[in-house]
């Protein structure tokens, strides 16, 4: 098999283009690492069949034949053959940083994007934070905040960076290392419109300015994870997070936060806010559908016939009266 693998490596070279042809399928049939060797001299091949050809070889081979097989690529003047590199330096286990440090400074974005993305995966990635942190490629940078060789410094200094996807790759590593947000750093974070469980929970936790903000503007997925977040760290009116947001005016989070809960204080604060018109109408008139699966309840139907014959929009009235009709069809 030895000879026979040997002679159709040779024929690579043969001048009867059948012939080469023949042995290129015969060696990918095979499917035996070593004869990467005989396909490198084709990367300079004129028939581009044999240039895609030599590069499918490296893609299958190079990996099984070590770092070294990768040089001739990355040196090589085509770029389709650096790019071919770079992109196969990341299924390297041994180090390939002398190769990627190379690629590195190539003027092709691919082959630098993927060369430096190695490098911030690698042993020694800490050598490297500082370098892709000042680059001018955000895609560079946001590599750089979350790689496992950043410190914590490197982390927040990304929450200052003037591209949004970086500040979020940021925020993503600060909490992967257990790392907390600070006030000014979240309110900066949702000026840039920056959305994320994260920032919800720091906020929460934070139980501020940044927490009331979030809840001025949250608006749809971002508004159902608030909510969702808020019931998990909340369970009575009197947690201070649910006492910021109703000092603050924030009668829509409240309104939904309450959904699904019930005691005697939470209500009262629910009656509260089905009175506030400042909340739209539609929205309150859901609040109140949903408490037709507690129609059995005697004190919540004498609440929505009292609320039913006061001045309010007719979607309102109409679904407190649906609630106390549904009571009434209980007890006949």
């Amino acid at each position: 098999m030895a000879g026979g693998i040997d002679g159709e490596i040779s024929k690579l070279r043969h001048r009867d283009v059948r012939e080469r042809r023949r042995a290129v399928r015969v060696l990918f049939d095979t499917d035996i690492p070593r004869a990467l060797k005989g396909f490198v001299p084709l990367l300079n091949d004129k028939d581009p069949w044999f240039r895609s050809k030599a590069l499918d070889a490296h893609r299958r081979w190079a990996v099984a034949m070590g770092p070294e097989a990768l040089e001739s690529l990355a040196k090589h003047r085509s770029i389709e053959a650096r790019r071919c590199a770079a992109n196969l330096l990341g299924d390297y286990e041994e180090d390939v940083s002398k190769i990627a440090l190379m690629l590195v400074e190539d003027e092709d974005l691919t082959c630098k994007r993927q060369s430096a993305a190695a490098l911030l995966a690698s042993e020694h990635a800490s050598e490297h934070v500082g370098k892709f942190l000042s680059d001018e490629d955000p895609y560079l940078r946001r590599l750089a905040v979350a790689s496992h060789g950043a410190s914590e410094s490197n982390r927040r200094d990304g929450l200052l960076d003037p591209n949004a996807s970086v500040c979020e790759a940021a925020v993503h590593a600060l909490t992967r290392n257990g790392e907390a947000l600070d006030e000014a750093s979240v309110l900066r974070l949702l000026e840039l419109n920056i959305e994320g469980t994260a920032l919800i929970d720091a906020a929460i936790e934070l139980d501020g300015p940044a927490l009331i903000e979030l809840a001025k503007h949250a608006k749809g997925p971002a508004l159902k994870h608030l909510v969702k977040a808020l019931r998990a760290a909340c369970t009575s009116i009197d947690d201070s997070q649910i006492k910021t947001l109703l000092k603050a005016e924030q009668y829509v989070v409240l309104g939904r936060w309450l959904q699904g809960q019930r005691s005697e204080e939470m209500d009262q604060l629910r009656w509260r806010l089905l009175r506030e018109s400042s909340v739209d109408s539609i929205e309150r008139s859901r609040w109140l559908e949903r408490l037709l699966g507690r129609c059995s309840e005697e004190n919540l139907v004498t609440e929505a016939r009292v609320f039913a014959t006061e001045d309010h929009p007719n979607l309102l009235l109409d679904a407190a009266h649906n609630l106390s009709t549904a009571f009434d069809k209980l007890e006949s």
